[in-house]
């Protein structure tokens, strides 16, 4: 590598489980979150667990892998590091990145001490708070403090939206970076202030930052970035083997089709832009080269518009790649049996399919193009070819009550996709459902909310009946797993009776999670450690001592 690097672009921070722990269990027992946190672990000799760590606890007890291995989703490239680093080096520029911090650590402070990085990018895709950008900011501080640090993304996107000039400088200065920037794409600011920077000149003429200039931050011109999506295709021949793993993401477009009530994302990321089936075919192409077995398009609405997918589909049968792939999917764009037979000969593994709920009164309100009929056609149609489903469900949205819960339990039990999951409805005042607040008699925010028919203490008691009585489907909880672990662990070695059989046991042992001391508690923890019978892994990139669990006293 070159001496003196152009960017270093930083990706996921996960902090300890045991922060997490410690912030939930705080709350009392009611709790949005403490509620959501009671399914999102397990109760393993005598400490809490999110499921990943559960995984590696089995791994080296029973033998499966070294006994300090770290099997962790972020393991597979963090694709917006992988992004703004093919892009920056595509035009000139020296970059590298790191997918995970705290599993990276050792490798990052040898970065940027032997490096010397001009500017440090961090990225914020998953984050709801500023505590993960200030936690890397000041190690970046410790090791390298000449360098030039900039954050991006949904974060600065969400904080510059919500919060008044007053308190944004002070969010601004309690993370410590340089600059900020403020756009929903943000690669072209990057590429200018990693110019900048060589030429030794300040971001003041980079479009759509906030700079520090002396004791405040200073927003620059407002100019929103429109790169055509072909223009961002990545180069996989920039990255070694170690980078990229047996799993890789990408995406085919930019933005969202739709615009349901509860989301704001389509009025964020702008119109929905696609790249041509060439550019994809050549992405795909290069990934099947390196040896990638499991390929995830990240793009909202995959399958939409129909024809187009089928295309894509139709392009991969051609090239007979050999991976398998997986992605979200919308049921209200596949209604014909050709697009279900392009899609398994194509190699589609897995999807994941934002049921949210199964009451069409609600789903009209949500502004869904689907009817709960089209789901379970879908589902059906999808099982007959051997795809894994994985249905999505909000539960509490404005006109949710014990009837429509019901139907959606109701749906469970009879369409049984492989996996679910329901979570609370966060009350997003960005949304467009905000705008029949009145109407609805919504009030509150975030999980703080009540409305004509129900409130967020409804939405979990409704929750607690969902978990206990689905039957027919599999609960995969949020924290660091979700649906996304399933091709990670696919490209790890586990098989899906593997995966499911660990998913049943786990589901059992967690109705144990706040009584963990009894005998049937021990029996299904039991259960958890015999589903690992007979697994056998590749070995995870990372090796990490993890912080010690706190042990479970109530």
């Amino acid at each position: 590598m070159v001496q003196g690097l152009d960017c270093l672009v930083l990706g996921y921070n996960d902090p300890p489980f045991s922060n997490h722990e410690q912030r939930v269990l705080n709350r009392g027992p009611d709790f949005p979150d403490r509620r959501i946190f009671m399914r999102d672990h397990l109760v393993v000799d005598g400490s809490r667990l999110p499921y990943m760590d559960v995984i590696n606890h089995y791994v080296g007890e029973r033998g499966i892998g070294p006994p300090d291995s770290y099997y962790h989703v972020g393991e597979v490239a963090n694709l917006a590091a992988v992004y703004l680093t093919s892009f920056l080096v595509q035009r000139g520029c020296t970059a590298t990145f790191a997918s995970l911090f705290h599993a990276e650590k050792e490798r990052i402070a040898a970065l940027l001490r032997d490096q010397r990085p001009r500017v440090v990018a961090i990225t914020t895709t998953f984050y709801l708070t500023a505590a993960p950008v200030a936690e890397i900011v000041a190690f970046v501080r410790s090791v390298r403090p000449e360098s030039l640090v900039a954050v991006g993304g949904p974060l600065i996107d969400n904080l510059a939206r919500d919060l008044d000039p007053e308190t944004l400088t002070e969010m601004f200065e309690w993370m410590d970076a340089d600059v900020y920037v403020h756009d929903s794409q943000g690669e072209c600011a990057l590429l200018d202030l990693v110019r900048g920077a060589r030429a030794g000149e300040s971001p003041a003429h980079v479009d759509n930052v906030y700079w520090r200039n002396g004791e405040e931050f200073r927003f620059t011109r407002r100019r929103p970035e429109n790169t055509p999506v072909d223009e961002g295709t990545i180069n996989w021949r920039l990255f070694d083997d170690t980078e990229l793993g047996r799993t890789a993401q990408t995406r085919t477009a930019r933005s969202c089709a739709f615009k349901c009530s509860f989301c704001d994302f389509p009025a964020r990321a702008g119109a929905l832009s696609l790249a041509g089936l060439d550019v994809v075919e050549a992405e795909l192409t290069l990934l099947a080269e390196r040896g990638v077995e499991h390929v995830v398009f990240i793009d909202d609405t995959f399958n939409v518009p129909l024809p187009r997918f089928k295309e894509l589909c139709r392009m991969m049968i051609r090239n007979r790649f050999p991976f398998r792939w997986y992605s979200f999917f919308r049921a209200s764009s596949a209604r014909d049996e050709e697009t279900y037979d392009l899609m398994a000969a194509s190699g589609c593994a897995a999807v994941f399919l934002g049921i949210e709920s199964a009451d069409d009164g609600v789903l009209k309100l949500m502004h869904k193009s689907a009817t709960s009929d089209a789901y379970r056609s879908s589902i059906r149609r999808l099982t007959e070819r051997s795809i894994t489903t994985f249905a999505s469900f909000v539960v509490g949205f404005p006109g949710e009550t014990a009837a429509t819960v019901q139907r959606t339990i109701d749906f469970l039990n009879e369409a049984q996709p492989s996996f679910f999951r329901a979570e609370p409805w966060w009350y997003n005042h960005r949304s467009p459902i905000h705008a029949q607040a009145d109407v609805l008699g919504i009030t509150g925010q975030g999980y703080q909310w009540r409305h004509a028919t129900m409130d967020i203490d409804g939405a979990g008691d409704a929750l607690d009946r969902i978990f206990a009585e689905v039957t027919g489907s599999v609960w995969i909880p949020t924290y660091n797993f979700d649906f996304w672990a399933l091709p990670y662990l696919f490209g790890k070695g586990f098989t899906q009776e593997q995966i499911t059989a660990f998913l049943r046991a786990a589901q059992r042992s967690m109705r144990f999670n706040a009584d963990p001391g009894t005998p049937a508690a021990r029996a299904a923890a039991e259960e958890v450690a015999r589903s690992f019978d007979g697994v056998v892994l590749r070995p995870p990139r990372y090796r990490m001592p993890r912080a010690r669990p706190l042990r479970v006293t109530a």
